[in-house]
C-alpha cells in the first residue's frame, strides 16, 4: 500500500477507469469519458494508463509509504 499526494493505492491501476484520480462524467455509461485530476486531462474509462503514470506508480511502490509528487 502506498499513498501518493494523499490518495491511497493498494495496487497499480491497469487502466484509467480504475485509478482513484479518474472522475467519470457519466458513471452509468460504460466506456464513458472522464477526467484525470492528477494531470488535468480528459481520458476514456478503458484507456491503458499512460507511461508517465506507470513510471510514477512503479517508483512509488518501490519506495513505499507516503510519496508526494511536485511539479518542476
Amino acid at each position: 500500500m502506498v499513498t501518493i499526494n494523499g490518495t491511497t493505492f493498494n495496487e497499480k491501476p491497469y487502466m484509467c477507469g480504475v485509478c482513484k484520480w479518474f472522475n467519470s462524467f457519466n458513471p452509468q455509461q460504460s466506456g464513458g469519458r472522464g477526467f484525470c485530476t492528477m494531470f488535468e486531462k480528459q481520458k476514456t474509462y478503458y484507456c491503458n494508463i499512460p507511461k508517465r503514470c506507470a513510471e510514477i506508480f512503479d517508483k512509488a511502490f518501490a519506495i513505499g509509504g507516503e510519496v508526494v509528487i511536485v511539479a518542476k
